[in-house]
């Protein structure tokens, strides 16, 4: 507009200089001239004396496209003794997760994340609205999400600090994480002096069904049998570059367990009961990045613990665990430099896939980042499972983001 102005300032002068030599006819006919070139340039910027003078709109998007992006997560391993892999294989593309994300409209924003696997297929990983104008500062989510339920399994996969969960995530939780369908509420408080939230959720489910397990009823049929969680996280500033956080987790439903019927099962097929479990667990983390060095230095700390508690029935047909689990894990990572970090895993688990025996594994991590893109990862583990030879495990990882990805878990 300042342009338009600038032209028209400039033709009106000209015009009077020309109107002072030559006749009124000819003179007024150079003036409109000028309104008209004038009014043209206002055209073809789309730009009015009206619009420039009222309200200045925010910039809009008349196709409605939403934000879009993709992460490949690939991996390889060069165990010693064969893959270590599901599937078996060395070299693999573990997971592709495609994001679209957009503002619905002023009270509702829509995030879906779709994972792509060979094994799987397309799987629906989390479809969520969140709602932007609630009273109170509450926040909600409806939908699927990871459940808020210690402090790793809100990460995805691909942007874990070490290339799999924690064995105790993957034991109690699922390979994978655990997720669940429903309702999220969260609200920041800080009656204290400093910051908490209070994250609760209502799913449909406690964990994913056992397509070998097969009940009378699901889960769900009574109201009780919905899986419950909660999650209270406190932060601490202790200084610019210094801060704590420490949460406490909690999740109860009830699950499928074995169940050997010697006379006539309920209805067809039907080889298991429902039983309650319950997880609880805490969660710390430690993080140091200077303000000056912060792109080269910085060090991150954390542990967690979980204990799972499993109902356990009198009836000698009940196939189900017969006693409670615990487990935990330590990871430390340092930054080097700008672009590589060194990290290590200690992992601890009483196993349920192993009747409760021990079960121990220390990893270590070699990272570069050429950029917030993108990732490489060289892991080193040694598993030590009670009772087991142990495994000695080489694995590479490769991860590629494109596009505007969502920010990593805080």
């Amino acid at each position: 507009m300042k342009r338009v102005i600038i032209v028209a300032t400039l033709l009106a002068g000209v015009a009077a200089q020309l109107g002072a030599q030559q006749p009124d006819s000819v003179r007024a006919r150079q003036i409109r001239d000028s309104i008209e070139l004038v009014r043209e340039l206002e055209r073809m910027r789309g730009d009015t004396t009206r619009r420039a003078m009222g309200p200045q709109l925010p910039p809009i998007n008349p196709r409605l496209m939403p934000d879009l992006s993709a992460i490949a997560d690939i991996v390889g391993d060069l165990s010693p003794k064969g893959s270590t892999q599901e599937d078996a294989t060395r070299f693999a593309v573990r997971e592709v997760e495609l994001a679209i994300a957009a503002n619905v409209d002023p009270y509702f924003r829509a995030d879906f994340i779709l994972g792509l696997s060979d094994e799987e297929g397309i799987a629906i990983e989390e479809a969520y609205g969140t709602a932007l104008a609630l009273p109170w500062q509450l926040q909600a989510r409806i939908g699927r999400f990871h459940m808020p339920v210690g402090k790793q399994n809100t990460t995805h996969r691909a942007e874990l600090h070490t290339l799999e969960y924690p064995y105790v995530i993957q034991r109690f939780l699922g390979a994978e994480g655990l997720k669940g369908t429903g309702l999220w509420i969260s609200k920041i408080l800080a009656p204290f002096g400093f910051y908490q939230e209070l994250q609760v959720t209502a799913v449909d489910r406690f964990g994913e069904a056992d397509e070998n397990l097969l009940t009378e009823n699901p889960p769900n049929k009574d109201l009780a049998g919905l899986g419950l969680s909660a999650r209270l996280r406190n932060y601490w500033d202790f200084s610019e570059s210094t801060n704590l956080e420490l949460s406490a987790s909690a999740i109860t439903g009830k699950r499928e367990q074995p169940f050997n019927f010697r006379l006539t099962p309920p209805a067809p097929d039907v080889n298991a009961v429902l039983a309650r479990q319950a997880l609880y667990g805490a969660d710390l983390t430690f993080r140091w990045r200077p303000l000056q060095q912060g792109l080269y230095k910085s060090f991150i700390a954390q542990a967690e613990f979980i204990r799972q508690l499993n109902a356990r029935d009198a009836d000698p047909d009940y196939l189900g665990p017969s006693r409670d689990f615990s487990g935990a894990y330590g990871f430390a990572r340092w930054q080097v430099s700008r672009r590589l970090h060194v990290g290590g895993r200690y992992d601890w688990l009483e196993d349920p896939e192993l009747a409760g025996e021990t079960f121990t594994a220390g990893s270590g991590y070699l990272e570069w980042f050429p950029s917030e893109f993108s990732k490489l990862v060289l892991a080193y583990e040694h598993a030590m499972p009670k009772g087991v030879t142990a495994t000695n495990r080489i694995l590479l990882q490769a991860t590629f983001a494109v596009g505007p990805h969502r920010p990593h878990p805080f």
